[in-house]
């Protein structure tokens, strides 16, 4: 399972749980809103690491500037993102950030 397979899977389940909850509840628009911009992290790095895989050349990038530095912003994202879900048995400790889990845990 990859890193954004794993995010994707997380923000199904924070999705259905956030619209389980009644129209109009305080909270709901947020969560649904916070699932949404995660998403769209996830999607960038999803964007960038197809572009960094087919470019050999860095300054050969259809998208403009250098897609390994891209691709290394847009993983440490989606690393911090799924730190949240460092308890779920599916988490891979591969993709640890030790400054956000000792952020998160407090460790």
């Amino acid at each position: 399972m990859t890193i954004a397979e794993f995010l994707n899977a997380r923000l199904d389940e924070d999705e259905r749980a956030s619209k389980a909850v009644p129209e109009g509840s305080r909270g709901r628009e947020r969560a649904l809103a916070e699932v949404a911009a995660k998403r769209r992290i996830v999607r960038g790095y999803a964007e960038a690491h197809e572009t960094s895989m087919r470019t050999v050349d860095p300054s050969a990038s259809d998208r403009g500037g250098d897609p390994w530095s891209e691709l290394f912003a847009w993983r440490m994202a989606v690393k911090c993102l799924a730190a949240v879900y460092a308890n779920h048995s599916e988490y891979d400790t591969s993709w640890e950030v030790p400054e956000v889990s000792r952020e998160l845990t407090g460790r």
